[in-house]
């Protein structure tokens, strides 16, 4: 059962895990190109708010930043078969929101099994988005900024793009907030 965010909210420290949609666009070099839907699971660890020099935490004041330590979203594409997306760990990905601008930058690897492909992205993958929430959830639309080259695990050649990633859907499956557990 989703979990309700209060919108326009500063969280405390904690993890988040949801449920997500993402429709991504690939191109394959000698293959083609298609737009795949994926679903599964996104985690994300988030810090205490940062705060300006008036140690304020309100919604237009406060940075939240995380760190994603998990995604594993699949799907199936006529042209590509199954697909799977994971994070790239060499890389780690982070989002921030501050005033409701949530920017993300996440380092993605890419498994297409029928063509026996892992491909990563050769820069972490920017997304933007306008949002009410911290998680965002529901169909605050989160989008890449701008195509990114996929590179072969196996071989470090460039072999295509991942055109577009977009975020369609969001439920907070689980959260936990982060307490201080030593004394001050």
């Amino acid at each position: 059962m989703p979990i309700n965010v209060k919108r326009r909210t500063v969280p405390h420290a904690g993890v988040d895990v949801v449920n997500i949609t993402l429709r991504e666009t690939y191109s394959v070099e000698g293959v083609g190109h298609d737009t795949v839907e994926l679903t599964g699971e996104l985690e994300a660890h988030r810090g205490a708010p940062l705060t300006g020099q008036s140690g304020e935490k309100s919604w237009e004041n406060a940075t939240i930043v995380a760190l994603f330590t998990n995604l594993s979203v699949s799907g199936h594409s006529d042209v590509f078969g199954p697909v799977r997306v994971t994070l790239n760990r060499d890389i780690p990905s982070f989002g921030a929101v501050q005033a409701g601008k949530c920017k993300a930058s996440m380092n993605l690897r890419v498994t297409m099994p029928k063509l026996g492909l892992v491909l990563n992205s050769a820069e972490p993958v920017q997304l933007w988005s306008d949002v009410e929430t911290v998680p965002p959830i529901g169909d605050e639309r989160t989008q890449s900024v701008g195509a990114v080259e996929l590179i072969e695990a196996a071989t470090g050649r460039s072999r295509g793009q991942l055109r577009e990633a977009v975020v369609a859907w969001r439920d907070l499956l689980h959260q936990k907030a982060l307490t201080n557990t030593h004394g001050g």
